[in-house]
């Protein structure tokens, strides 16, 4: 099937330009101008079948129909050169990928935000199936447990045997979850393979590509595990606050489908995910000499760890950052969300956020005072301990910043966290009244609508028995972040990633175009694949 012609630039209507070939276990992909042309190889696997022409042809035609729904510019047609059949696509810039800009320390908050609208329109796309999620995450853990075990080179068996009991007793608390969360169509037919080399920024948009196209089953997953390969990838790189606030912006944006429940899930997606790199990256060493393959030994290595690390899910954690407006709250509670807490960090439950949503409004919207009335506040703090309270309920910490002026509001977040059996710690934030009012009138296209007369008022305030710990936040949100995190008596993750996890970044290839960014890390391990083609 492949010849020299392929490498013919005349071939792909480009006479006398360059071409640049990628092959990978199933493809080759050719690369000329500003085109990619991609070609399935003439192979049967146990997991998909391209050794008849009309197999390829379907094969290509699915994944520009599927990839069309997240990338329609990107994936152009498939065409027959050579008589081969061809999916052309459009060609991008390696410094698109997600990876390459998480690589260069590039990710911005306003990027996060995005990448988690985008995360939720794919699932908002993906159509519903009717398969049980307790099967899928059953049999993908049964088949970790068999890799690992096949591997005690690299994986010890005592460590296995720990894996898989943290895994079986994971799942056997949340197999009525993942049942019901399929029941309520959460279950879906996803891009199946969304991590940061699958991902592209184009004028400042992410956009998803390269989803799985030739299994049905694999990419037939709950929605919050599709989503658990971006945070892994993202938190096992050292962006946590990026991860962190994607799973919050995603909440947000899916509360109609989201009630939180689905947190108590989380570390086992999580778990999973790393768990497959783990053994892809162990499937690689094994193909390499021993004395070639130390690097990639001690990364399996370290994602096997992790692994083990998010199924130990600590105890949750109640953190109420209170102080008037201007103090800082949101941004420090922002800041601090990241580092306790199960991963990727606590939930941040913002009053301003809940008020607008009570409203039926946009977060940027201002509102009319009548929206500022004691009975209004009531039902924003309600609101705002339900959805806390709902969070902790799934064994997942949080962060929750409100002004909490009145005794009876710290009194309450106080009952919730006894009542959660959650571990507490309120702080107040102060800053002078110069610096509340020079912040408030320096936000633009914020959620809180307070002004300068508002703080004015809050000062007055008689706050009561104020026993929550004091926080000067009088200078940087940086300083502010510090000083909080030597004062809350919580055990704070460390934020700062390992060398090996650094390699891993920085040798990922970022060749222009399509298919040439990371290798598909499900494909390069057939073990896992076989697996999830029995589910």
């Amino acid at each position: 099937m492949f010849t020299s012609a392929f490498l013919k630039g005349e071939t792909w209507g480009f006479p006398g330009e360059a071409v640049e070939h990628i092959e990978t276990h199933a493809a080759h992909v050719f690369l000329v101008s500003d085109r990619a042309f991609k070609v399935k190889k003439d192979v049967k696997l146990p997991y998909l079948d391209f050794s008849s022409l009309g197999k390829r042809r379907e094969s290509l035609q699915a994944e520009l129909e599927i990839n069309r729904l997240f990338t329609p510019d990107l994936y152009l047609r498939v065409d027959e050169v050579l008589g081969e059949p061809v999916l052309v696509m459009r060609r991008f810039a390696g410094s698109a990928l997600l990876a390459w800009i998480m690589s260069h320390g590039e990710i911005g908050p306003g990027l996060s935000g995005k990448l988690a609208v985008m995360a939720a329109r794919s699932h908002a796309l993906a159509s519903r199936r009717d398969v049980k999620g307790a099967d899928i995450m059953s049999g993908l853990g049964a088949q970790l447990s068999r890799a690992f075990i096949d591997s005690p080179d690299i994986f010890r068996p005592a460590d296995t045997l720990e894996f898989h009991a943290l895994y079986e007793s994971a799942l056997g608390s949340r197999r009525h979850l993942l049942t019901e969360r399929g029941e309520r169509g959460l279950v879906r037919r996803c891009h199946g393979d969304m991590h940061c080399g699958n991902i592209i920024v184009e004028q400042g948009e992410p956009r998803l590509f390269d989803a799985i196209e030739f299994s049905e089953k694999i990419a037939t997953i709950d929605v919050l595990y599709d989503l658990a390969f971006l945070l892994m990838d993202l938190w096992s790189n050292g962006e946590r606050g990026v991860a962190n606030a994607v799973l919050n912006r995603y909440l947000d944006l899916r509360r109609a489908e989201e009630d939180l429940s689905g947190l108590a899930a989380l570390p086992l997606f999580l778990a999973t995910r790393a768990g497959v790199r783990a053994l892809v990256t162990a499937d690689l060493a094994h193909e390499l000499a021993l004395k070639n393959s130390m690097k990639e030994r001690g990364q399996a290595l370290d994602w096997f760890r992790a692994t083990i690390d998010y199924l130990k899910v600590p105890p949750p954690m109640l953190l109420c950052i209170g102080g008037l407006s201007g103090a800082g709250k949101s941004t420090a509670a922002a800041g601090i969300a990241p580092h306790f807490g199960a991963a990727p960090g606590a939930i941040h439950v913002r009053s301003d956020i809940e008020r607008k949503i009570l409203a039926g409004v946009a977060e940027t919207d201002r509102l009319p005072p009548e929206s500022y009335t004691r009975q209004a506040s009531f039902e924003v703090y309600a609101a705002c301990l339900a959805r806390a309270e709902r969070a902790l309920a799934a064994g997942h910490s949080v962060v929750l910043d409100a002004v909490f002026a009145e005794g009876g509001e710290r009194n309450a977040a106080v009952e919730l966290a006894r009542r959660s059996k959650a571990q507490f710690a309120g702080v107040w934030l102060e800053a002078s009244p110069e610096a509340l009012s020079a912040r408030i009138a320096a936000r633009r296209d914020d959620a809180s609508d307070a002004t300068a007369d508002v703080v004015r008022k809050q000062l007055g305030y008689v706050l009561g028995n104020l026993d929550w710990l004091r926080v000067n936040a009088g200078g940087t949100p940086d300083e502010t972040l510090k000083r909080l995190r030597g004062t809350v008596p919580f055990r704070f993750s460390a934020p700062s990633r390992s060398n090996r996890t650094r390699a891993v970044a920085a040798r990922r290839p970022h060749a222009s175009g399509p298919c040439a960014a990371t290798p598909r890390n499900a494909r390069r391990c057939p073990r896992i694949l076989r697996a999830a083609m029995r589910w």
